[in-house]
């Protein structure tokens, strides 16, 4: 089935617009360029401990809504049985360490956690809208909540360039990422030599690593399951396709 780029339940991956900074859902994100666009299709990384310090100093009324686990996050289509197509959470987590597992004495700042996709939020309209809406809309503090947090990952972020063969892994609830919107190569066009230039072509990876591996322990119900993070619904069976869908 052919999905429409405002659909609710695209991906964007295929998008070449500008993807806004969000995490995807594992705990590490790996990207590998195997060729690049004509232009543009940049990535930025931010840290969410820097963006979180400075949102304290700056915009403690942001850091206080991001915080507020009331939230509601859109499944798109991806619905195990007995869920509903939305979830509701927070954007932003704290939580201090545990003593015993990392070997402190408890007196550790806590860690900061981000877990969202502003498309997640903003593409609910179906559900929060009109007479027959069963779930509240963003409300104006939420809003500007989102704007000042992708403003200020703007403002601190790391611009990078992959090149073919370069490999980007992130740990994905500490570090936000975006691209900016890209130019793909016309199909059939050239190079100087007659060959058929290569359209932009990125591998991702989406990698879990459990408690019980080695992870660190998270906020989320989860934070020990094998089989978690990425797409997950009911028992369908994962599968790693080498383009995207």
């Amino acid at each position: 089935m052919q999905t429409l780029p405002n659909s609710p339940t695209t991906q964007e991956t295929n998008a070449s617009n500008r993807q806004f900074f969000h995490t995807d859902g594992a705990d590490l994100v790996g990207l590998l360029c195997i060729s690049k666009a004509l232009s543009g299709g940049e990535s930025d990384i931010a840290s969410t401990h820097h963006i979180y310090n400075t949102l304290r100093r700056t915009h403690p009324d942001v850091i206080e809504t991001l915080t507020t686990p009331n939230w509601y996050f859109d499944r798109k289509g991806e619905i195990s049985p007995g869920q509903d197509p939305w979830y509701v959470s927070s954007v932003m987590y704290t939580e201090r360490r545990d003593a015993a597992a990392d070997d402190d004495d408890g007196n550790a700042p806590p860690r900061v956690w981000v877990k969202f996709d502003p498309n997640n939020l903003t593409s609910l309209a179906r559900y929060n809208s009109g007479p027959d809406a069963k779930i509240p809309p963003m409300s104006a503090k939420q809003t500007y909540a989102l704007q000042v947090l992708e403003e200020t990952a703007t403002e601190l972020a790391l611009h990078m360039i992959l090149e073919p063969g370069d490999i980007q892994l992130l740990a994905n609830g500490h570090v936000l990422h975006a691209r900016t919107a890209y130019k793909d190569w016309p199909a059939g066009s050239l190079d100087e030599a007659g060959r058929e230039r290569v359209r932009r072509h990125l591998m991702r990876l989406w990698l879990a690593v459990p408690e019980s591996e080695g992870g660190l322990r998270t906020p989320f119900f989860d934070s020990d399951w094998k089989k978690r993070g990425g797409i997950q619904v009911g028992d369908v069976p994962p599968v790693c396709p080498l383009d995207a869908e």
